[in-house]
């Protein structure tokens, strides 16, 4: 009664602060020429090093020079939201889907749909943290210990044309690119809270030192730290959820060449895991634990009852560390040389507990050279990406939450090494050339110790005994190359192509699944190879001449060789692969300011706007031959037919917000998200997840420039759906339900 209570009371204040003409603005859209330019909506992120994060206007026009349709979310638009997951700043992004599991920072992403097989955590889209990787060094990651409002500004590299930051993933990149104290507020205060008890806070606090003397050189120290934490309760029963996280980085600017920065992590999470419902579940009652299997479902030693009782959950903590050196050692030329170190222990019961550590080290060297070439206009980058990763896991019977015998202690390493070189030169004054290509090489090992109860499996008290030891080895390598244009058909807008290679190597937990696709059990690693594809791209981004109007409109095709899916052999959830599939779409997104001037004209910063953003995505998958399987009923089982879908995303999505914005600092922007038809959640396309259309609306008071108000609600029209799904379950629980109707308000102080 407390949390809905709680709801429909921020709910119904939101509805009056819209009645009654209350605080609103404008994000993303053009604005005033005199505050700033109309934001490019596909652009590529300029190279960030240690030093002083550049300017964004700097940033945007070394974008300009990038051959692919890549999305820069700024500042503005993470402090705008509710910046709990990607999903609050990524809905307008075009190609680009990030959709809540249950209501938290965890969720099903995707780029052009190229890891639809992600029915839990993430893969297959590189994380970074200015450039630095994040995550195991298999590519196994996960969105918890990401805190939104640390960072000044989200870089996306959509698809295989991200070179630099692509490594062993097709669906490209995003990267995280910190405040520090030479962009953050001495003091700053966030408080946030809302629905189904969620309660969430924020302390920052950056600076630039005085400048002191080291030896015959000026120096300047720089820090930046944040502190954070929040909780909820959550919507569906068993997802309460709590994380605590430390972010910080101190910088020392040695001259005028040298730099260096140092960035720490610290993450505490806890989270309870709901689990999926079928459409019958969804509808029926969406706020239940899902979960439900029948008995002897899978077939061994598993807690097979709901997610609830079984006290499904997922509690880690997390420490990393990185530093980068920046060395401008010749006249425009410099290096960077970037490690670093991570380590995570993991307590995890889902039908049976892992406990896991994992530790990671690893890091980048890169060579950057930007001096002119036959007279003209040049940039040559190339770098070398080693990493390692250490990896232990035992797995005991989940005796509902609790440990029980235990079934397997395995230790996997794994070893990577990537290489790339990139050159980018303006041909004429309005024609850029960019060709390049990178080298990928990963080692798998591991030691696989496998373990029968000897007696009832879930007596806590029952011993294991041995019952067979693998020690399975794997290489993988492949090259690839790129190659690209920008040619400036106005001065203020592009025409831009790529062709370009990726790879992706499987994960550590894809090769220790139970089961190969010819329903033999798995002595060592799966019998799984790693995916590749082909992408062309072609697309146009601009503004008008007057700034009214901005967009960006790509269309796509991604040939797809081993594409690896999340299927189901003798009832058992495992990966295999597929001949080919083809992933082909149009991304269009754009802006547009419809009125200026119409209840306040004051002039020019002191007149109201009317401004509208749109972001729409149209995507085709489908396989372009048959998957076929073993298994219990037969050597020869059809997984999916030629012309079939590859489930897991809508082919058509649209989101559409109107704002305005009043010179008093208040704004206010109604947005709606429309999946217009369902799309199919298995490959045999015999099961939909339903179309929706979500409400949401946001806004927002600038009281001065030390406090801001700040209020979102979240589907107004309280519709049942499920944004997120898990593709291929064997018993088509694929529903992961969306928040209920919902708000959430806040206040931002900063000094």
């Amino acid at each position: 009664m407390e949390r809905s209570g709680w709801h429909r009371c921020v709910v119904g204040g939101l509805a009056a602060l819209f009645l009654t003409g209350a605080p609103p603005g404008a994000l993303w859209a053009a604005e005033e020429a005199q505050e700033q330019e109309a934001p490019v909506i596909a652009v590529e992120p300029v190279e960030v090093s240690g030093k002083r994060i550049e300017n964004v206007e700097d940033v945007k026009r070394e974008f300009a020079r990038r051959p692919g349709s890549n999305i820069l979310i700024q500042e503005k638009e993470i402090t705008e939201s509710r910046a709990l997951n990607l999903q609050d700043v990524l809905q307008f992004a075009p190609g680009v889907r990030f959709q809540s599991r249950f209501g938290a920072d965890e969720g099903q992403f995707q780029i052009r749909g190229t890891s639809l097989r992600n029915n839990f955590h993430h893969r297959g889209i590189n994380i970074l943290i200015n450039g630095i990787f994040f995550g195991d060094a298999d590519g196994f990651s996960d969105f918890e210990s990401i805190d939104l409002l640390a960072y000044e500004r989200i870089e996306v590299y959509k698809g295989a044309n991200a070179l630099r930051y692509g490594a062993n993933s097709i669906g490209g990149a995003i990267n995280f690119v910190p405040r520090t104290g030479y962009n953050a507020s001495t003091l700053q205060m966030r408080m946030l809270a809302g629905s189904f008890g969620m309660v969430s806070g924020q302390v920052s606090s950056g600076k630039v030192l005085q400048p002191f003397k080291v030896g015959n050189m000026s120096a300047t120290m720089d820090y930046y730290i944040s502190v954070s934490g929040n909780r909820q309760d959550g919507f569906q029963d068993n997802s309460q959820q709590a994380r605590e996280r430390i972010n910080a980085n101190i910088g020392l600017q040695l001259g005028n060449h040298q730099d260096i920065r140092a960035y720490f992590l610290q993450a505490n999470v806890a989270e309870r895991l709901p689990g999926s419902l079928t459409t019958q579940q969804l509808f029926f009652n969406r706020q239940q634990a899902g979960g439900q299997s029948p008995a002897g479902t899978p077939p061994f030693f598993a807690c097979n009852l709901n997610n609830q009782t079984c006290n499904y959950g997922r509690y880690y903590n997390l420490q990393r560390i990185g530093i980068a050196y920046h060395n401008e050692f010749a006249a425009n030329q410099y290096f960077e040389i970037v490690p670093y170190f991570s380590n995570q222990f993991v307590d995890h019961p889902i039908f049976q507990t892992i406990r896991q550590e994992n530790n990671n080290v690893g890091g980048e060297f890169r060579y950057v050279n930007s001096n002119p070439l036959f007279g003209r206009n040049n940039s040559f980058v190339a770098g070398f990406q080693p990493r390692y990763g250490n990896q232990r896991q035992q797995r005991f019977v989940n005796i509902n939450g609790n440990i029980g015998a235990m079934t397997q202690n395995y230790t996997a390493k794994t070893t990577y090494f990537g290489m790339y070189a990139e050159d980018a030169f303006d041909a004429t004054k309005d024609f850029t050339i960019v060709i390049g290509g990178r080298w990928d090489y990963t080692g798998r090992q591991a030691t696989v110790d496998n373990f029968g109860p000897a007696g009832n499996p879930f007596n806590p008290n029952t011993p294991s005994t041995p019952t067979g030891t693998n020690r399975p080895l794997q290489h993988f390598d492949a090259i690839s190359p790129k190659v690209g244009f920008v040619y400036r058909t106005t001065p203020t807008s592009q025409v831009y192509f790529n062709a370009s290679r990726a790879y992706e190597a499987r994960l550590n937990l894809e090769l220790l699944s139970s089961v190969n696709a010819n329903g033999a059990p798995n002595t060592g690693f799966l019998n799984l190879d790693a995916q590749r594809a082909w992408q062309l791209e072609l697309g146009h981004r601009g503004t008008s001449a007057d700034k009214r109007y901005s967009w960006d409109v790509t269309v796509y095709n991604l040939e797809m060789q081993k594409e690896i899916l999340a299927s189901n052999i003798n009832n058992q959830g495992t990966f295999q692969n597929a001949n080919g599939t083809r992933h082909t779409g149009v991304e269009a997104g754009g802006a547009m300011v419809l009125k200026k001037g119409l209840f306040a004209q004051g002039g020019a910063g002191k007149e109201d706007s009317l401004q509208t953003r749109v972001a729409y995505t149209w995507s085709r998958f489908k396989f372009t031959d048959d998957v076929r399987a073993g298994g219990a009923v037969g050597p020869n089982v059809l997984i999916a037919k030629a012309g079939n879908t590859v489930a897991g995303a809508p082919e058509h999505s649209l989101n559409l917000e109107l704002r305005y914005d009043h010179p008093a600092g208040w704004w206010i922007a109604p947005n709606f998200e429309w999946s217009p038809s369902g799309f199919y959640v298995d490959y045999q396309n015999t099961v939909k997840n339903p179309s929706y259309v979500v409400v949401n609306l946001r806004s927002g008071y600038n009281i001065n420039d030390h406090w801001i108000l700040f209020a979102e609600g979240r589907n107004l029209t309280d519709k049942t759906y499920a944004g997120a799904v898990s593709v291929n379950d064997s018993l088509n629980r694929y529903a992961n339900t969306a928040l209920g109707i919902s708000g959430f308000a806040g206040v931002e102080y900063k000094f």
